[in-house]
Order: C-alpha cells, then structure tokens, then sequence
C-alpha cells in the first residue's frame, strides 16, 4: 500500500509538516505503541493490563510528552491533567479490548486505507505514499509505521464499538422543544451588583476582630522555615578579565582545529532573475535578452536588478547574492557562476526558477584562513573556556571555604575573588539585593540547616554563580499575630465583606417587596446604581453579572418578580423582572435539525462516558484489567514535582 513517491520539492516539505501534525494530534492518546513488555520498574513499569495488552510508564509519559510539546496540555498544569490522560489511555485500551472481545475486526487493508484517507490528496499519487518518508517522520515522533498501524487499528475498534454504543440514542421531540425554549426565551431585568467597594468603611475589621479571627483560627496561619544566608558571587566577566592567552596557546589551538578554518572555493556574486514557466518561457526570455544587452552596452547592473529582478531575496540588495560555494545553487546557476572570471558577466542562465544574468564580483580559492585572521575568535573562545574552567575552580573553592569556616564568609569571598551579599529570610517571590528574583537559590537551601553550604553553585542566567552558606534558620511555627497580621487582617476583612454585602442585598430585596415591588426606589434610597439588561438568552452576558443562566430562577419566575439576593462574579445581585419573552414557536422549524443533532451529540457522549465507567469496573471485578495504582502515583509524583 505505502509504495514510493518522492520528491524534493516544496510539495514534500509540507508533507512533512503536515505529518508531524498527524501524528502528535490526531488521537494522541491512541499512537502509543504496545511494548509487550511486562517489567516491573523504571520506564518499562506496567501502569494497566488488558488482556495481555500492557500500558507502561514509557508509553505514558511519552503521550504526554507529544501532548505537551504540541500545546494540547500546559507545562505548568501538568499535576493536573495527567490524572486525566492516564485514565482515558485506559479507558480507551479496555474499549478496544471490548471490541475485539465482541468479535469485532479490522483488515490491513482497513487500517493502510483509514491512514491513507487521514492525509491530504496532495501527498497521495495513485493510493500511494513514499514509505521512506513516513517512516523518517514517525522516526521524529518516536514511533514506527507499524506502530501507527497498530494504533489506527485500535482506533477503528474504538470507533465501530462507539457507533454500537451510539445506535439506541433516541432524541425526542419533547426534548428538541424544551432544548429550543432553553436555548431561545429571553427576559429583561433591572438590577443592582452589591460588591465590597460600596461598603468599604463597614467592611474594615477593627482591631478586636482581627484578634478574634487570628484566635479562632491561628492553627491556619503557619510560618515556613526561614533561612538567612551568605552568598558569594563569582563573575565571569570578573574572573575572565584577568585571564591572559599566550601567543604559543593560541598557535598550539589553531593547529589542532585547522579544519575548523578551511575555506572552501567561494564566489562572490550577483544576479537577476526574470521568472518564467512554460506559458511565457518565450515572452521572458525576449526580456531577458533585452536585459543582457542593456548590461553589455554599460547599463547598471545594480541598479536594473534592483528594477527588473524577480528574486524577492536578492533584488532590493541589487542583486546581491553574499558568497556563495558549491552545493548551495542549483547545477546550472553553480556552473555558470563558478566559469565565470572576476568582474564578468554571463550570458543568459536558464533554471527552473527562469533566466538568470549573473556578475562575478570576487572568486576565493579553497584556502586555510590565515592565523592572524582568527587570532580574536581564539582568544575570545580561550578565555572564554579558561573563564568556565576558572570559576569551576573557584566556586569548588569557595565551597570547601564555606563548610570548613561558616562563620567567617568575607574571608572565603575574598580568597576567591567573590562578591559577598548577605540575605536575610531568603524568600522565593523576593528580590535578593545585587542578585534578583532566583528560586533556584532558594531551592538550593531549602533543606539546609545552619552553617550547611550548597552542594553546587547556583547558576543563573546571565553565568554568574552563586554559592551559599545559612547563616541563621528559623524553624516553620504557628505565627504570632504579629508574624502574620496582614494574612490575617485580609482574611479576616474578605469574611466581614462577604457578611456586610450579604447583609445589604437581603435588605435591598426587603426594601423592594416592602415598595410594591420598585427595586429602582429600594436602591435609590441606599445609595445604590441599578442597571438594566437587553433581552437576554440563558447565553447571553449580562454587564458586570456573566451570563443570564448564572442568574438563578430569572427564567422561571414571574414578571415583576424580585430575584435575590444570588452570588455572581460581582458580589451579591437583587434583580427584577421586566419581561419575559418566550420564543417563537414559527423559528423552530428552522432550528430543529441543528438542535436535535447537538441533543445526540450530547447523549452520545454521556452514553459513552457510562459505558466506559462500566467497562472499566466490571474489566477490573472480574480480573482482566489490572491496574497499578502505586506506578501511577509514581508518574503523578513525578509532574507534581516539576510544578
């Protein structure tokens, strides 16, 4: 089926792009292939069994290395939705399980054919693609042309026992009327958000209940270790700048690395292209030609390529084309270029981009560059090595310095050249004065206990290290009210905030009811803005509220109704019922089919989501799905710790 089709054209570069797509995205979770391997540790650790179908760590952590290197998980929230992967890779291994439980099949020629039908008929000549080529991408995607065989397989099954699963949903038309009702009625309402800011002096806690908060709940209000601590800082710039690299050092490099310096043959060139095809070669060529002799009569050449040139790269540079050695053009370009004398111009060029007229600006044999020609690039990558190489040195110095005499710092920065910063209470989120933000330091002396140094130097990002000593720990507690007044204060305002607004929403709805129903009134007389909303849908966004369907019983009470007080993003709402407008039975007709498909859609999922629920336990009541909750724990573990 996968016959040859080769080219080196654009066509194929986007093939290859496309198919680096294909297969990170489509289905990830099915392109894993089975290693049929049943170790019990590191990689090869088995996360679930099915049969004697085996998932293991590798094939786990590698799907979640595709969905993350192609933006379908977040790095940061990957504590978060790996749970969720490495349920529904089990899930759909057991669903593929079921279906071939049930006697369900898939032929080779099925499997070539649905991978065949997955790539755009562009890339496919005659049923056929180039083996060579999808095997050397699935290579890049860290699988095989029989693992993606195998997965496409798995996932015809999944997909003949869903359409199985799918075959008795039933959407009535009950359930399309009310779908239309929820989806088209609208309502308009007047309304007023309550929020801490119009109550900002009630609000404030006074003294005496910030105590009685911190009293009531000082077991929350932990203080973590704090470490203050030394820290030496030694300067590549600083410890470079001293370093001196001998003229016979220099020599003794550019003799082991003279190959590094071989210039090859080079041209020097410019051009102009015309652009021509088969339904203008002739119209083209006649310009060119005119071109040509215009350069041989005296003409510009820089300034008509700069006019005439159809080469996007070259033209606005007239013509200008850097150096050029073999390989780099195509054959006909390369051979008329390099038979070309210093200052000459050649004749017309014909390639299969058009007609090219070329000038010859200077012509390099293959050469050894000269040692004073890169004298200055060994001496910058000399120094720059002896630097590295020098502040290894210094920063094993400085921590030998540090562990044999803690308490004398400024004597170890000193013998090494560092400069000393001194931090107390070392916070992740704080600045160190001289140094910035760095949780790596912090890190670093997480653990540490007083007068213990840093097993390595911290690096930071622009190559200064940092090596450190803990000067003082001060063990995590419960905090004082002093310690942690500002947490405190804030929690104990964001609890009296919520009680006032609550307070002042349920006497706003009073008030309304109490004036015959007139919330414009009942607001007014507390100080308070109303607002009123457009005719709303369930999903339409009310302003300073979202949307109508987060506004409880709006949809189900009577006009003139007042709602509240209800939660919203806001604060606390009191609203009243405009109107209430239902929709037109006469736009049904129109909508049915659209809802009716959502409607199934909907129950399709749902259906599935049981099946696969109850796949999975009964699999595991009756033994033949095995899963290895403390392997995963290990996985999850694992992503925990890079969050």
């Amino acid at each position: 089926m996968f016959d040859v089709f080769r080219s080196r054209d654009k066509a194929v570069r986007a093939f290859l792009i496309f198919l680096l797509g294909l297969v990170a995205l489509s289905m990830v979770t099915y392109l894993i292939p089975s290693s049929g391997v049943g170790a019990t540790s590191g990689d090869d650790a088995v996360v679930a069994q099915i049969g004697s179908d085996k998932i293991t760590t590798q094939e786990i952590t590698r799907t979640i290395s595709r969905m993350t290197q192609n933006r379908q998980l977040p790095p940061e929230l990957l504590s978060i939705y790996a749970p969720q992967v490495i349920q529904q890779v089990i899930n759909e291994r057991a669903m593929a399980w079921k279906a071939a439980d049930l006697g369900m099949k898939v032929s080779a020629d099925e499997t070539d054919n649905t991978i065949i039908d997955s790539i755009p008929a562009q890339y496919v000549k005659d049923g056929k693609v180039d083996p060579a080529t999808l095997a050397a991408v699935l290579q890049q995607q860290g699988t095989t042309l029989a693992d993606l065989k195998e997965s496409t397989t798995r996932e015809i099954l999944i997909g003949r026992l869903e359409a199985m699963i799918a075959g008795g949903v039933v959407v009535s038309g009950q359930e399309v009327e009310k779908e239309f009702h929820q989806r088209n009625d609208k309502v308009k309402i007047q309304y007023v958000v309550l929020a801490a800011a119009n109550f900002q002096k009630e609000t404030e806690p006074t003294d005496a209940e910030i105590q009685s908060w911190y009293d009531a709940n000082k077991q929350t209000f932990q203080v973590p270790d704090k470490r203050s601590l030394a820290v030496i800082v030694l300067d590549p710039a600083k410890v470079g700048a001293g370093i001196q690299i001998s003229d016979s050092q220099l020599r003794a490099a550019y003799n082991d690395r003279q190959a590094d310096f071989q210039t090859p043959e080079r041209v020097q060139a410019r051009h102009i292209l015309l652009k021509s095809d088969a339904s203008n070669d002739a119209v083209i060529k006649a310009k060119a030609e005119a071109l040509l002799k215009q350069i041989q009569g005296g003409a510009d050449f820089e300034k008509l390529a700069k006019e005439k040139s159809e080469d996007p790269g070259s033209a606005v540079n007239g013509g200008e084309l850097g150096w050029i050695t073999r390989g780099q053009m195509v054959p006909e370009f390369e051979k008329a270029t390099f038979a070309l004398k210093v200052g000459e111009t050649s004749g017309l060029v014909k390639t299969n981009y058009g007609y090219h007229i070329i000038r010859v600006e200077a012509h390099e044999q293959a050469h050894l560059q000269p040692f004073d020609d890169v004298r200055a690039q060994l001496t910058a990558e000399l120094q720059k090595q002896a630097a590295s190489q020098m502040m290894q040195t210094l920063a094993d110095k400085a921590i030998a310095g540090l562990r044999q005499d803690p308490t004398h710092p400024e004597k170890t920065a000193e013998a090494v050249g560092g400069t000393l910063v001194h931090v107390d209470n070392a916070q992740a989120n704080e600045p160190i004065p001289g140094i910035g933000l760095s949780k790596e330091l912090v890190d670093a002396v997480s653990s540490l206990h007083k007068a213990e140094v840093t097993l390595g130097p911290v690096v930071l990002a622009d190559g200064r290290a940092l090596i450190a000593v803990v000067t003082d720990l001060v063990p995590a507690h419960q905090g004082t009210l002093d310690e942690v007044k500002t947490d405190v204060r804030n929690k104990a305002a964001a609890a009296k905030q919520q009680k006032v607004v609550l307070a002042k929403a349920a006497e706003l709805a009073e008030k309304a009811k109490s004036m015959g129903g007139d919330l414009e009134k009942a607001a007014k007389s507390m100080g308070l803005t109303i607002k009123t909303s457009n005719d709303v849908s369930r999903s339409d966004t009310v302003e300073g509220v979202g949307t109508a369907s987060s506004i409880a019983d709006i949809f189900t009470k009577p006009i003139g109704s007042i709602i509240g007080p209800t939660s919203v993003a806001g604060g606390q709402l009191v609203a009243k019922i405009l109107t209430n407008t239902p929709a037109n039975p006469a736009d049904l007709a129109a909508q049915r089919q659209k809802i009716m498909d959502d409607l199934h859609q909907q129950k399709t999922r749902e259906r599935a989501t049981f099946f696969q629920q109850g796949l999975r336990d009964s699999l595991i009541a009756s033994g033949k799905l095995k899963v290895h909750q403390d392997v995963i724990d290990r996985i999850l573990a694992s992503y925990r710790q890079r969050s």
